[in-house]
């Protein structure tokens, strides 16, 4: 059923660029990763980062389209958890996520024949941290699952963000903590010995 849905859409696309309706570019829409920079120490093993969908200013609502997640940096892909309004509202035949049509690391496509608009969390993506130094999460449109359109077939400008972690050793402080943490068990053993 997926994969007649996928098609149907394309189908539709094609149809409405070969009977010479005009598909042109409308007012932005975003989908966007927040917090958009952050530090995190190594020792946490991961970050959370929030992916949302910004059709407010888009003018017309949105049928969907598909985003690729690529991981550049001592970073890796951990988990996306979908939030209800991706699992529920989202047209579960045509939304979904994975690494199957990933063009990069990490793939995730959302969208809705009846139209999707306004500002919408479409979830959490949890990130591993591998080393230090600056790692990015970038975002291009997937070429199996495509542009985003209007529910009128006119073509969206989509901005997409990524986001930006720079990873940390342990703090210092850290460090001092523990050894002082060890010393002082190696007084009191030895004071009670």
């Amino acid at each position: 059923m997926k994969n007649r849905v996928e098609k149907n859409l394309k189908s539709m696309l094609a149809v409405a660029v070969l009977s010479g309706l005009s598909i042109s570019a409308s007012e932005a829409a975003a989908v966007y990763l927040t917090p958009a920079s952050q530090t995190a120490s190594l020792s946490s093993g991961s970050v959370t980062l929030e992916l949302y969908m910004d059709f407010s200013g888009a003018g017309e609502q949105t049928v969907g389209g598909g985003i690729d997640l690529d991981f550049q940096g001592a970073i890796s892909m951990g988990t996306f958890t979908p939030t209800s309004y991706f699992s529920n509202t989202a047209d579960p035949f045509f939304t979904g996520h994975g690494t199957v049509d990933a063009d990069n690391d990490y793939e995730i496509h959302f969208g809705n024949f009846a139209g999707l608009s306004g500002v919408n969390k479409l979830g959490d993506i949890t990130v591993n941290l591998l080393g230090i130094g600056i790692a990015n999460v970038n975002m291009a449109i997937n070429t199996y699952y495509g542009d985003f359109y209007s529910t009128s077939s006119q073509l969206q400008n989509v901005v997409l963000s990524g986001a930006q972690i720079n990873v940390v050793p342990v703090p210092a402080a850290v460090w001092l903590f523990g050894s002082a943490l060890g010393l002082m068990g190696a007084v009191r053993r030895r004071s009670m010995a």
